[in-house]
């Protein structure tokens, strides 16, 4: 009888595999051969699913995405506006221990999309998705009325994605300046600010 084989699941590995390199070695640790053997697979099954590390990085991009996305949206379903507003900004900017690998692949990833198209295509693609969500929290708390009226949501979100953005790149590098108490108390004021 064949062995089953999950794919799903040995892609995960896969991503998880290049999460761990990057957040212990950089790029430079990012090898095909280091990802197999940091995942606990074979070298040759590696090839049936990549061609290359730039498409490993730009998978464990997508993982990392999707499980943030699947937080955000469990905590969308109970709560809308500013405080699902906040807490997608806390997901996405905090910087601690347990979050430090994927800032580190997302840091990997920003240098690769300076640098090659495709890389900048994924980037804009998931950028445009992050602040489409971003601008309908923020129209939600125009409609309950917790922000003012005269607020522009398309250039508000833009705004708010880029400040925390530099927090988290902040809490990455400086993690003694901006610690997660800080990096929570400066989203606060920021959305504090928006508030009627």
């Amino acid at each position: 009888m064949p062995k089953i084989v999950d794919h799903d699941s040995q892609r995960g590995k896969f991503a998880e595999a290049v999460m761990r390199l990057v957040g212990r070695e950089g790029l430079e640790g990012l090898t095909m051969r280091a990802v197999a053997t940091e995942a606990g697979l074979s070298y040759g099954s590696l090839f049936h699913y990549f061609d290359s590390k730039d498409d490993l990085l730009m998978h464990a991009v997508h993982y990392s995405t999707s499980q943030q996305s699947r937080r955000v949206n469990e905590f969308s379903i109970r709560y809308k506006g500013l405080k699902a507003l906040e807490y997608l900004m806390n997901d996405d900017a905090l910087v601690d221990e347990t979050s430090r690998e994927d800032s580190l692949v997302w840091m990997a990833f920003l240098y690769k999309a300076a640098l090659k198209e495709s890389f900048a295509e994924m980037h804009a693609h998931l950028i445009s998705g992050w602040l489409e969500r971003i601008e309908t929290l923020l129209r939600e708390a125009q409609c309950e009325g917790e922000v003012r009226q005269d607020m522009a949501p398309e250039f508000e979100a833009m705004a708010l994605w880029v400040y925390s953005a530099g927090i988290g790149q902040q809490g990455l590098l400086h993690p003694a300046m901006f610690p997660p108490v800080v990096q929570k108390k400066l989203i606060s004021a920021y959305l504090d600010k928006l508030r009627k």
